[in-house]
């Protein structure tokens, strides 16, 4: 029977759901029974003595027994430089993740008949492309190089909102760290990923969506919807905008991923929902006010100025000064004068110089020899 499968692997819980072709189109994501009690497993690996490795609660039941032998809490360290040793083994973190992909994969096949035709794996929201990238890799070494990876928050919104343009929603994930919380905004490429903040309080998660709402210009009210997911607290009576919150929000992620893997269409934002939790505005929440419209312009307060006292000039700038403008005035005129007086010397020098007439001929005759002279004076 054609079917799509859906993963989320959490810090503590592994979870999938399937979507199974009725022909005439998909059919509503199902769980996929994966624990031994329960839908959810735990995200765990067990090394035993002879080498094999065991997932889910046979791994956690093992490990009871020798506690050296189990892995837990690898799906947050990938990307680490350091592997997980266990029995003198070194295990990539990205690969322990891939093994409970291949289990879940395995027990869904056992149920089917078959392996599905797509698969869409979880990742934590602040993922980069380095972490998955080695997520990928592993996959594709484990048999899965077709598998996709999505954003868990952004598998979410897919379990009740479909991406519709220009809509803002938000995403509670309840760990036990803390909750994550995140708000998205549809576009041409469906759900993205606009402010995420992690380590909340459980208590004020929904505040703080509306918070992040707020800072990304947002109003409460118009938000399409908040999310909630994995050991989600009681639901708040009343709410700006509507909750959406399954029996077992633990299979949230994995119900938006099966939607994914499937291309299956899903409510538009605020059409209704069996599950989900019609509100009004309450007071319990914190609320962000519109501001009220000015009526007039206000009265502009008084401004004092205070004069920021200048240096005091030196030297010949410091008659420039508009402190003294008479002794500015003077010095100019007085730099005025000499400089017309010198000007006017020069010319007069250089102009008796360059015309003094040359010296007078003599009319004397040069004195005649002695001995042809008849008068001891010679004549003019």
């Amino acid at each position: 029977m054609p079917y799509v499968l859906g993963i989320d692997i959490a810090s503590t819980r592994t979870t999938a759901a399937t979507c199974v072709d009725q022909g005439d189109g998909w059919g509503m994501p199902e769980p996929l029974w994966l624990g031994a009690h329960g839908p959810a497993a735990a995200s765990a690996v067990f090394l035993d003595d002879d080498g094999y490795l065991l997932t889910g609660d046979a791994a956690l039941e093992a490990g009871r027994s020798a506690p050296a032998r189990l892995l837990t809490g690898f799906h947050d360290r990938v990307g680490d430089d350091v592997p997980v040793i266990v029995g003198g083994e070194r295990f990539p973190a990205e690969s322990l993740s891939a093994v409970l992909v291949d289990a879940a994969v395995d027990q869904a096949a056992e149920r089917f008949g078959e392996k599905p035709r797509h698969l869409v794996l979880t990742h934590p929201g602040g993922w980069g492309s380095f972490r998955r990238e080695l997520l990928r890799r592993a996959l594709a070494e484990a048999g899965f190089p077709r598998a996709a990876l999505v954003a868990a928050p952004i598998a979410a919104l897919h379990a009740y909102l479909a991406p519709q343009g220009g809509v803002t929603a938000g995403v509670c994930e309840f760990g036990p760290d803390g909750a994550v919380v995140t708000i998205a905004a549809a576009g041409i490429n469906g759900w993205q990923p606009v402010k995420s903040v992690e380590g909340v309080d459980p208590a004020e998660a929904v505040g703080k969506v509306f918070e992040l709402a707020h800072g990304a210009g947002v109003q409460p009210q118009a938000l399409a919807g908040i999310v909630l997911t994995g050991d989600a607290p009681g639901v708040p009576g009343r709410t700006p905008c509507p909750l959406f919150v399954s029996s077992d929000p633990a299979l949230t992620i994995a119900t938006g991923a099966a939607n994914i893997a499937a291309g299956r269409d899903i409510p538009q934002p605020g059409g209704p929902r069996s599950d989900a939790v019609a509100t009004v505005e309450t007071t319990l929440l914190p609320r962000v006010d519109a501001p009220e419209e000015l009526t007039e312009r206000p009265e502009r307060p008084p401004v004092d100025i205070t004069p920021f006292p200048l240096p005091e000039r030196t030297g010949a700038a410091k008659l420039l000064s508009r402190r003294k403008p008479l002794v500015a005035g003077a010095a100019v005129v007085v730099l005025a004068a000499t400089t017309l007086l010198l000007t006017l010397t020069t010319r007069e020098a250089t102009a008796d110089k360059g015309h003094q007439p040359p010296p007078a001929a003599s009319t004397c005759a040069p004195a005649a020899p002695a001995a042809a002279t008849t008068s001891p004076e010679g004549r003019c």
